[in-house]
């Protein structure tokens, strides 16, 4: 019983950490994004925190006039190639 306790706390950790490495990439291209259209990175980072990514999204794609989906998804791939 002790090592199935142990695989699932593993397992737990590891999708835990995945989440957090995701969250930070998400993060990262959001501040890139935010700087290329002149908008400020902290409150998109705060809104996906509290509203997800979708709705980021939207609300920059509504204050800045942009189509931002496609500018997003490049400056995510970018921020993970780093």
């Amino acid at each position: 019983m002790d090592m199935h306790n142990t695989f699932v706390r593993r397992e737990e950790w590891r999708a835990a950490h995945a989440s957090e490495v995701e969250f930070t990439d998400v993060a990262r291209a959001l501040r890139a994004l935010a700087a290329e259209l002149g908008a400020e990175p902290e409150p998109l980072v705060d809104a996906m925190a509290e509203r997800g990514l979708p709705a980021t999204l939207s609300q920059l794609a509504l204050t800045t006039g942009y189509n931002v989906d496609a500018q997003f998804m490049r400056c995510h791939a970018v921020s993970r190639m780093r």
